[in-house]
């Protein structure tokens, strides 16, 4: 990629999110789109955090 390289990322679950932050370098510029209302969180621990096991700002 060019210097001063614009990306769209579309879809702001956790991959897209990691995607926008790794994207975030000098010379690069991410946008993030998405349509959730709420932020973005590891759906693979969901059960964990439902049983007690890991709080929910953990599990982003």
């Amino acid at each position: 990629m060019t210097s001063n390289t614009r990306v769209v990322v579309t879809g702001a679950g956790l991959a897209g999110v990691r995607l926008a932050r790794r994207l975030g370098e000098p010379g690069l510029s991410a946008a993030l789109a998405g349509d959730e209302e709420h932020t973005p969180y590891n759906r693979v621990l969901l059960t964990e955090v439902l049983a007690g096991r890991y709080t929910p700002r953990s599990s982003r």
